[in-house]
């Protein structure tokens, strides 16, 4: 078996364009059954990285001439060749030997190019893949560790994904943005565990079944699951003074049981005082087992540490004194004792409201601990003292506990509260702070990592959700403190290294293209949406429908009432969101300053709610038809693109920083006096999407009008607008004759489409709601769509 493998990804933009295989009908009249190889996305004049090491077999240094324009041959070992086509120049000789990561050259559009990328093609001698000829193979598995894209750590949770969430790679499956729902059985009726995040990387481990997949599920990337107990190791036995060290540990990262407790995977900064301020003795490895001293005093226990248990250098102290800690009262005949894990509850003054799917309870404050029953979702307890590591003791109900065993078990004592001490206590101050980094993101060397060029974003939790607690650059060395969890490796990492998470501060990092976030993108990651009200006010009817739909994109017209737009905000603080310029025409000639004046309040407004959200414009609609414009304010695509151009530079004058995309136009052929052919009139207007930052497309199928011939209309834009952003800025089954269930799965099924078409950005479904009669068929609100689509 070769040891060739790619060890760098080739651009400064992990993100790719065109898939392998694609668009058979663009490759046919070049003998190829689709695109050769894969386009990755690569701006004029950006750098352009060999994968693996190997010699430079050939050059071909002129535009013209060939296909691949200026490109370079690379010779690996076991007779793996990798070609790096369209560049603007290159920077290495024939002969020459390489490394990964080596610069080639600059990315550009040159030979048979449409816009500016970087084509890698991959061959290997000997070797025949399906009817592809020369040698050539699919790079796609090369690429895919470089995304992050393989086999996570356990230990796993067993269930049931839905399999049109997933983007699927032969033994794996990566969940598509967005998220799914993680299900006890395969059935939309299946108990919901669990909501996955984006870009999740699962085993499949059996056939599908009706819908759902058998899969495992990194335990650590839910977000309602108690994580697995952390591995620990045999520790050796604590010995005299000349081999331990006094001091004092967070409680927060300590998992008490008895007079024992095991360090989290984070690890702890000894102190000699309980204080966050007191000097540091050293840094204790996660996982390590402590003896514990005493009483806990503030936010710290008193323990003792074997040498042998530190990482790095230790500055030992004279050990402290300990004060004892009163004991609390026990509970009546109705109430128990119990820990919580306190990530799942919500803590206000001495009562704590458990969280989604209902709150384990253990007799210890410890992962292992054994099971006493399930505190129900939104049952309230008693706090009973105070947090252990990450736990919170509670006095509970007997009413409010599911699946109460008998007899019960006997419950660690808890500590009592201060009268003034606050819960749960804040996080400590850190001389290096803790957090997850992406495994892929890093190499290991022992107890230290190196963080690879792009840097990381450091999470608080091993989950692709967890929040973002800072960046790393590139190219430092980092702590590693315990084992992989799923995608994520515990580390620690110097203040003085860590940065502000990327677009939060006003100096970005240097290291990295300024804005460009290192995670890589799910290989499915088109957004699934909703268009708001056609009318101005959003009802509460409509909120939680788009609650129960689950968004990851929504639009909203800038005519909406803030209330309603106040309250889908408040509800769905990560989607992207789609602003459209409304103006109703009413058959007049509107000049473009015009169109800015009586619009510009609005979409000011709109974005003053907005701020900080992910969000693109889209400059008027449908502009095409006779009704936004058509035969009034311009006769044809060439003048519309004239008109476009000048409001497009009225907009970025008045909105400065902000991306606007052209407008979807209606889609079909010309009919007289009312509307015009939809290819005719874009193409008409070409340059006013080349200048665009996006494309709005409107796709529509029915039961006459198959889903697959609107896919087709859309596959057709992507081939004229290769490497442009494409949004289906409102898209659905538009006529009767189909049941809503039907519909809603067909909305599921698109979307999955969109997954293997990378530059599409995402879908807002129209609509949510409508007075107008004529949207009768495509409304959600009171048809239980929503429900179907928030099943995924």
């Amino acid at each position: 078996m070769s040891n060739f493998r790619f060890e760098a990804w080739p651009t400064e933009f992990r993100s790719i364009n065109q898939y392998f295989g694609a668009n058979p009908q663009n490759y046919a009249q070049f003998g190829l059954p689709g695109h050769e190889g894969i386009d990755i996305m690569a701006p004029s004049n950006s750098k352009v990285f060999a994968v693996a090491p190997g010699k430079i077999k050939w050059i071909w240094n002129n535009p013209q001439g060939h296909n691949y324009g200026n490109h370079v041959r690379i010779e690996h070992i076991d007779g793996y060749e990798t070609i790096y086509a369209h560049l603007q120049e290159i920077f290495v000789e024939k002969g020459q030997h390489v490394e990964a990561g080596s610069l080639l050259g600059l990315a550009d559009n040159t030979g048979n190019s449409f816009g500016s990328h970087l084509h890698i093609t991959l061959k290997h001698r000997g070797e025949t893949q399906g009817n592809w000829p020369s040698n050539i193979i699919d790079p796609t598995p090369f690429l895919l560790p470089l995304l992050g894209v393989q086999k996570p750590a356990g230990p796993y949770t067993d269930s049931w994904a839905y399999g049109d969430g997933l983007f699927i790679i032969d033994d794996l499956a990566q969940v598509n943005t967005g998220g799914i729902n993680l299900r006890e059985t395969p059935s939309v009726h299946g108990r919901l565990i669990d909501i996955v995040p984006g870009g999740t990387v699962l085993i499949i481990t059996g056939p599908k079944r009706g819908k759902y997949y058998p899969v495992k599920v990194p335990t650590a990337a839910l977000s309602h699951s108690e994580p697995a107990p952390p591995a620990t190791e045999p520790q050796p036995p604590i010995g005299s003074n000349k081999e331990t060290v006094d001091g004092w540990g967070f409680a927060n990262y300590l998992h008490r049981s008895g007079d024992k407790a095991t360090v989290g995977q984070y690890g702890i900064n000894l102190r000699i005082n309980p204080q966050r301020s007191a000097q540091n003795i050293g840094l204790v490895k996660g996982g390590s087992t402590i003896d514990i001293l005493g009483n806990q005093q503030g936010e710290y226990w008193p323990v003792r540490v074997h040498i042998s248990q530190f990482s790095g250098p230790i500055n030992i102290p004279d050990a402290p004194d300990i004060t004892p800690s009163p004991i609390p009262d026990q509970p009546d005949a109705n109430t128990i004792l119990a820990w919580a894990w306190s990530n799942n509850l919500s803590i206000e003054d001495d009562e704590a409201i458990s969280g989604r799917f209902g709150t384990s309870l253990r007799a210890t404050p410890s992962r292992s601990g054994t099971r006493i029953g399930t505190l129900i979702e939104g049952a309230r307890a008693k706090v009973a003292g105070k947090t252990r590591g990450e736990y919170t003791p509670l006095y509970a109900a007997k009413g409010n506990v599911s699946e109460l065993v008998s007899p019960l078990p006997t419950v660690e004592q808890p500590e009592a509260l201060a009268a003034s001490e606050p819960q749960p206590a804040p996080l400590p101050i850190h001389d290096t702070t803790p957090g997850w980094a992406f495994s892929s993101g890093i190499v290991v060397s022992g107890e230290t990592a190196v963080v690879e060029p792009y840097g990381l974003n450091l999470r608080d939790a091993p989950r692709r959700n967890g929040q973002n607690i800072g960046y790393v650059p590139g190219n430092v060395r980092i702590i590693v403190t315990g084992a992989p969890q799923g995608e994520y490796t515990p580390v620690r990492v110097d203040d003085d290294i860590l940065q502000a998470p990327l677009g939060t501060d006003p100096t970005p990092p240097t290291t990295t293209t300024p804005g460009v976030n290192p995670d890589p993108e799910p290989l499915g990651r088109a957004e699934i949406g909703l268009h708001a009200s056609a009318d101005p006010d959003i009802h509460d009817d409509e909120v939680q429908e788009f609650q129960e739909a689950r968004p990851g994109m929504i639009k909203v017209l800038t005519f909406h009432n803030p209330h309603g737009l106040r309250k889908l905000i408040d509800q769905h603080p990560d989607a992207k969101w789609v602003v459209r310029a409304f103006l109703d025409f009413g058959g007049r000639h509107i000049s473009p300053r015009q169109f800015l004046h009586d619009t510009k309040n609005d979409m000011q407004r709109t974005l003053n709610l907005l701020q900080g959200k992910d969000v693109v414009i889209e400059l008027h609609n449908e502009p095409n038809l006779k009704q936004e414009g058509l035969f009034s304010s311009w006769g044809d695509g060439a003048s519309f693109a004239r008109w476009w151009l000048e409001l497009l530079q009225l907009y970025k004058q008045e909105l400065p920083g902000y991306r606007f995309i052209y407008p979807g136009l209606s889609p079909g052929g010309t009919v007289a006096n009312l509307k015009q052919d939809h290819i005719q009139f874009i193409e008409a207007s070409r340059a006013a999407v080349e200048a665009a930052d996006g494309l709005g497309v409107h796709i529509y199928w029915s039961n006459v009008y198959p889903m697959q011939r609107g896919l087709d209309v859309l596959d057709d834009y992507i081939a004229r607008f290769r490497y442009k952003p494409i949004y289906v800025t409102e898209a659905s089954n538009n006529k009767s004759g189909t049941a809503v269930y039907i519909k809603g799965r067909q909305y599921i099924e698109f979307w999955q489409e969109l997954q293997t078409r990378p530059t599409v950005q995402g879908v807002t479904y129209f609509i949510a709601s409508a007075s107008n009669p004529a949207f009768k068929e495509e409304i959600w609100v009171g048809r239980g769509i929503g429900k179907i689509v928030g099943r995924r």
